[in-house]
């Protein structure tokens, strides 16, 4: 029984660092226009058939990116004001992006 829990909790915290490692070095271009479009404000916010760029609605230029296993914080300037954009999972690790202004 020792054992069983043992590599039990060995199995959890590899999966752990696994998952975090991906947070942090996968690619994240889907995130930054989520992030520009939440800095953009209303312009970004009208509904489009297709998926559109944040440099179609608006010049959000990112200043500043911070990424860490649990969210990704992003600093846009765009032609009106300077915004920080946090963008997190749904659950801690795993799960689809929601990004709102800080």
């Amino acid at each position: 029984m020792k054992r069983f829990v043992q590599l039990a909790l060995f199995a959890l915290c590899v999966a752990f660092s696994v998952s975090a490692a991906y947070n942090v070095f996968s690619d994240n271009a889907e995130v930054e226009r989520r992030a520009a479009l939440v800095a953009c404000g209303e312009e970004g916010a009208s509904s489009a058939p297709e998926p559109r760029r944040a440099s179609d609605v608006c010049r959000a230029q990112m200043t500043r990116l911070e990424r860490t296993p649990f969210g990704q914080t992003f600093e846009f300037t765009t032609a009106k004001r300077t915004v920080d954009v946090r963008c997190e999972r749904a659950l801690v690790l795993a799960g689809e992006y929601s990004c709102k202004l800080r």
